[in-house]
C-alpha cells in the first residue's frame, strides 16, 4: 500500500510541475486618464495578453478624477484594496500614481516621453517601481516618413522647451546627423516665445517637427503654429493624427493593440516577480502615417501616389 501512494505521489507531481504556475486571481488595479477609444483599444489588447500568458487577475478599473480630494480618496482605496499590480493609461494617471505610490509595481500604458516626464530614469531600466509601454514612436522611423513625404528635407526645425524635452531634442539631433540631416532647435521657456521661435526658424530649417512638449505645443499655441506653417508654406510633423487634422502635413500613429499587448506583456512578467525597474521601456514597433493632401496642396507639396501606400489620407 505504502508503495502504491508513493506512485501516486511521484505522479501527481510529475503532473503538477506541468502545470504552468499562475496567479490567476491576482488583484491588478487599472486607473485611466480619461474615457477614450485608444485607452479601451490598449487595454482590451492588455487582457487578452494576460490571459494568453496564463493569468486573469481580477481587474480593478477606475478614472482619474478630476478634484483634489477625490483623488486623494482613490490612493486611499487603491492602497486598501492592495493591488498586486497597478497599470495605468496616461501620462495624467502615471503621474498621479508614480508621485503617491511606491512600493506597488505599476506598469504604465500610452505614454508620451517617460523619460523626459520624469516617470522612469532611463528607457533600458527605470530604476523605480514603474515599467511600461510608450508611445513614442522611434525618432528614426520618425525621420524617414519626414524623408519619404518630403524628400528635399535638410533642415528639420524643432520648437521645445530644455526643461521638459532637452533629451529628446539631444538624442533627435544624433540621429539626424547619422541620417545625413540636420536638426535645428529654438529652445523656448515660455508660450508667449513660440511666434519668435518660428521666425527663427524660418531662416535656418526648412520643416518642421514636434515634440510631446507642453510648452511648444499647447492648445494656444498650437493655433500659431499651424497658422504659420501654413502661410509659409511649411511641411509640419505633428504628434498624432489629430494634428493631421488641424492641418499638419503628417504624422505617425501608434498601433494601440500593439502599445497595449506589450503593456501586457510587461504585467505578465512583473506578476511572474520580475522587478519592474529591471524591465526596459517599450516603444511601438507598428506605425500609421497619416497624411494631409489638403495641406500639402496649400504648402505647394506633390506627393507621388506611391509615398502614401499603406498611408490614411485626408482629401
Amino acid at each position: 500500500m505504502v508503495k502504491v501512494i508513493c506512485r501516486l505521489c511521484v505522479c501527481l507531481l510529475v503532473f503538477l510541475s506541468s502545470v504552468p504556475v499562475t496567479l490567476a486571481r491576482d488583484l491588478v488595479v487599472v486607473v485611466k486618464s480619461r474615457e477614450v477609444e485608444p485607452y479601451e483599444i490598449a487595454l482590451k489588447s492588455l487582457r487578452r495578453t494576460l490571459k494568453e500568458s496564463g493569468y486573469d487577475p481580477i481587474i480593478g478599473e477606475y478614472l482619474l478624477p478630476e478634484g483634489g480630494q477625490e483623488k486623494s480618496g482613490l490612493l486611499a482605496d487603491i492602497r486598501k484594496k492592495d493591488p498586486r499590480l497597478i497599470v495605468t493609461l496616461g501620462s495624467a494617471a502615471t503621474s498621479q500614481i508614480s508621485k503617491a505610490i511606491k512600493d506597488i509595481p505599476v506598469t504604465f500604458c500610452m505614454v508620451l516621453n517617460p523619460l523626459a516626464s520624469g516617470f522612469v530614469r532611463s528607457m533600458d531600466a527605470s530604476g523605480n517601481n514603474l515599467t511600461g509601454a510608450s508611445l513614442d514612436i522611434p525618432i528614426q522611423a520618425q525621420f524617414e516618413a519626414l524623408r519619404s513625404i518630403v524628400p528635399s528635407a535638410k533642415k528639420i526645425g524643432v520648437i521645445y522647451n530644455p526643461q521638459e524635452t532637452e533629451s529628446v531634442v539631444l538624442q533627435a539631433r544624433r540621429i539626424a546627423r547619422e541620417m545625413g540631416l540636420e536638426l535645428v532647435g529654438a529652445a523656448i521657456n515660455s508660450e508667449e516665445k513660440v511666434p519668435e521661435a518660428l521666425r527663427a526658424l524660418d531662416k535656418s530649417a526648412d520643416t518642421l517637427w514636434s515634440v510631446a512638449d507642453s510648452t511648444a505645443f499647447s492648445s494656444g499655441s498650437m493655433k500659431v503654429i499651424l497658422l504659420h506653417t501654413l502661410q509659409n508654406k511649411i511641411p509640419f510633423m505633428g504628434l498624432s493624427p489629430a494634428f493631421v487634422k488641424a492641418g499638419a502635413l503628417l504624422a505617425l500613429d501608434a498601433d494601440y493593440q500593439e502599445v497595449g499587448a506589450q503593456c501586457g506583456g510587461l504585467a505578465a512578467k512583473i506578476l511572474t516577480g520580475d522587478r519592474p525597474s529591471s524591465l526596459p521601456i517599450t516603444t511601438p514597433q507598428k506605425a500609421t502615417l497619416h497624411v494631409n493632401l489638403n495641406t500639402a496642396e496649400i504648402i505647394g507639396l506633390k506627393i507621388p501616389a506611391n509615398r502614401l501606400k499603406g498611408a490614411v489620407v485626408l482629401k
